[in-house]
């Protein structure tokens, strides 16, 4: 199920690399690549941004923001969407070529529900 959903998020977004279903743990629970991505970059980077989402999770509750929704990470050669499901699953999607992300916020939205529903 879950790799059905991730799929259909990276064909229709131009310019994504990879999404990764993540648990704050550091686990992926699944992912996806389009032809010629390594899986070795996406899951290194995507380890490292459990930590930072758990302890960006960890700051907005101490200010009392609210729940963590969605953080960008823009970079030189890299643009990352994170998107919290629940407190214990993010999806990440990774742009080698940041034109669609509005397109891939977009999807990870629409599509949030179906993957919540999956986890549980």
């Amino acid at each position: 199920m879950f790799k059905a959903i991730l799929q259909e998020i990276v064909d229709q977004t131009p310019g994504a690399g990879s999404v990764v279903l993540m648990g704050c743990d550091g686990i992926a629970v699944e992912s996806v690549f389009r032809q010629g991505v390594t899986a070795d970059k996406t899951q290194a980077i995507t380890v490292e941004f459990s930590s930072v989402m758990k302890e960006l999770m960890h700051t907005t509750q101490l200010l009392a923001a609210g729940n963590l929704r969605e953080v960008t990470v823009r970079c030189d050669e890299l643009t990352i969407v994170l998107t919290m499901l629940d407190d214990e699953y993010f999806v990440a999607l990774l742009f080698d070529d940041d034109a669609g992300m509005g397109k891939g916020r977009y999807l990870l939205r629409r599509d949030a529900h179906k993957l919540r529903e999956a986890l549980e």
